[in-house]
């Protein structure tokens, strides 16, 4: 059965008694049609509970003396440009109780109109404080939280002995207001201030303190009894025991979010403190790999230096033979073998010399106009004693390149030709144009290269499997010397092959190198310059790196050849020595890129990198330069 309406509306104490029972206060202002000012002139019980002011001492009074004096905030504001525009308005805002005392109220306000004039406003009001404050609390605990995650990351990525206490030191700052102090010990508790991790025992002297002793046998955090002093555990790192000291100022007493500051702390420490160990271990024997690597390159360099001079007195004197007595026809293929044999062995060392200077991007072109045609041809005309080699040359055949590099390309392709045919066909060869290119082909009808081999041909050391069960000599590199020669004159090199029916490997050449093919040289300035392993990385991805570890050293790089970027990796780098880079850099419109603690800002660079550095973020601002 459906409710039944009353017949007739709530009486006035009913509503008033419902009106005072409310939580929430209720005013009603009436509008002085004089003066505009809003004069209470009802008020409920809440009122009286929030503000203090009972009905009689406030009905009445307009609303500015309820501010007590106090100027406008942004919720007042707002709630005025409501009362100006005749419309409703609500706010968040600081009001006053009768003792002086403020509080936060959200205030809603509504007109009442009698024919188009406003008479009267209501306003419902409510005590927010805690509202307010409880969202202040959690924006403080996420902002300390955020301040956390950043520390964290910097105590992480310190990697340096010293820079790991500095950082933990500078955080305890940041975050807690009050210096800590980073401690080492020996089991007994016999401990000393540190600046740096130590790999030996403790500095001495040290003290014992009763507090650092527990709290190594505990692995623990210990405040003493007067709440003002706290030592946490952090951790071992070679021999020694370390702690995070901290002490409040007189009159102040560990706040449990300071000791939950710096229980975290000191776990980032520990940890920390394990990286800079791990770090420590691995650049060492990264350094060991890249002394080996160096002495490696050295000693290719020189032996295949050394090797030239006496192959070339060799062929010279095979030559003069001849000439200082008669030679009979066996004494003379005689001498002729010895002849081949000496210019294959300084091709040879020629080739492993190239291979070197590649191997560290040294190899700089030495462009000019090159005819292809004419090339190739003297090229194969140096095999005649070996094979007749025809050459075909179609049209305009002439490029910008290097010629030695450009011979040394094509005295591999054909030398392999005749060497990997048996028999006597000659090799076929095309020097063709094609619209801005140039292309060669080397065809020969020999041994051929297995299906499954044809993809790794190019490699370092790469052989056909069926070369070595024919014990045909070789290296193994010519063909990825010759690759990577055709490379830096921006061209390719592919090849076709059939087992069994021969080879036709195609060079194509661009006439003209473009600038953005050639290696850009970088200059990195590191004090470790013989260990460095971001000079590896960038010569790895095919720049041409040049090692400073002076600003001297650097100008005398930048004196001797054009440099397009300086990387600076040196901790120690002084006020005066960054100013002189700066100031050098500038004039020659050389771009900086600086790693974090070199102050890069003092040094004009473009951007920086982090610590440790990564040869992968430097190379992606040398990117970004073009």
């Amino acid at each position: 059965m459906a409710r039944r309406l009353p017949e007739k509306p709530l009486d006035a104490p009913i509503l008033q008694r419902a009106i005072d029972a409310a939580s929430d206060v209720i005013l009603i202002y009436s509008v002085d049609r004089a003066t505009g000012s809003l004069i209470l002139s009802y008020v409920n019980e809440a009122f009286t509970r929030q503000t203090g002011y009972v009905a009689q001492e406030a009905i009445g009074r307009s609303l500015e003396s309820f501010r007590l004096a106090m100027p406008d905030d942004d919720g007042m504001r707002e709630i005025r440009a409501a009362f100006a525009e005749g419309r409703p308005g609500e706010a968040e805002l600081v009001s006053y109780r009768r003792d002086g005392s403020s509080y936060w109220n959200e205030v809603t306000m509504h007109p009442i109109a009698d024919k188009g004039e406003i008479t009267h406003w209501i306003s419902i009001e409510r005590d927010i404080s805690e509202d307010v404050a409880r969202t202040s609390a959690l924006a403080e605990e996420h902002a300390r939280l955020v301040a956390l995650v950043r520390a964290a990351r910097r105590i992480f990525t310190s990697f340096d002995a010293r820079r790991l206490v500095e950082t933990v030191k500078d955080v305890g700052r940041e975050l807690l207001g009050v210096p800590l102090r980073v401690l080492g010990a020996d089991p007994a508790g016999a401990a000393v201030e540190v600046n740096e991790l130590a790999r030996g025992g403790v500095l001495s002297p040290g003290t014992v303190d009763p507090l650092v002793a527990r709290a190594i046998a505990g692995r623990q955090r210990v405040v003493d009894d007067s709440q003002t002093h706290a030592v946490v555990y952090a951790g071992q790192y070679g021999d020694t025991h370390y702690l995070i000291d901290m002490r409040v100022p007189a009159g102040r007493k560990l706040r449990n979010t300071d000791v939950f500051v710096v229980d975290l702390i000191a776990e980032y420490f520990a940890v920390a403190a394990r990286n800079v160990a791990l770090y420590q271990e691995l650049e060492s024997r990264r350094s060991a790999v890249l002394e080996l690597n160096q002495t490696k390159s050295d000693l290719i360099a020189m032996l295949a230096h050394d090797f030239r001079g006496p192959l070339t007195s060799v062929v010279g004197y095979a030559d003069l033979v001849g000439e200082v007595g008669r030679l009979n026809d066996e004494q003379r293929d005689f001498m002729a073998a010895i002849k081949r044999s000496a210019l294959q062995l300084s091709e040879l060392a020629t080739d492993t010399l190239t291979l070197s200077r590649l191997e560290r991007n040294e190899v700089a072109l030495q462009l000019g106009d090159v005819d292809l045609g004419a090339l190739v041809e003297s090229v194969a005309a140096g095999y005649a004693d070996r094979r007749q080699v025809p050459v075909d040359v179609r049209g305009d055949v002439h490029v910008i390149g290097d010629d030695d590099r450009l011979r040394q390309v094509f005295s591999n392709l054909i030398d392999n030709a005749i060497k990997y045919t048996p028999s006597k066909l000659p090799p076929a060869i095309t020097v063709a144009e094609s619209g801005d290119n140039v292309i060669v082909e080397v065809r020969d009808r020999g041994i051929g290269i297995p299906a499954g081999e044809v993809a790794s041909i190019f490699d370092r050391f790469s052989r056909a499997s069926n070369a070595r069960r024919l014990r045909i000599s070789g290296t193994g590199f010519g063909l990825f010397l010759s690759k990577q020669l055709v490379a830096l004159h921006g061209g390719t090199i592919a090849v076709d092959s059939h087992e069994g029916e021969g080879s036709t490997f195609t060079v194509s050449l661009p006439r003209r190198v473009a600038r953005a093919r050639t290696p850009r040289t970088v200059v990195v300035l590191d004090a470790e310059r013989d260990s460095s392993f971001l000079a590896y990385g960038l010569r790895d991805a095919g720049y041409r790196v040049r090692t400073a570890a002076s600003f001297e050293d650097a100008i005398a790089i930048v004196d001797s050849e054009t440099v397009d970027a300086f990387v600076i990796d040196d901790d120690d780098l002084s006020t005066d020595a960054a100013a002189r880079i700066r100031a050098f850099a500038h004039e020659r419109r050389i771009p900086i890129v600086a790693t974090e603690g070199n102050g890069y800002a003092r040094l004009g660079a473009i951007a920086s990198v982090p610590k440790p550095v990564l040869a992968g973020d430097v190379m992606a601002v040398l990117e970004r330069l073009g």
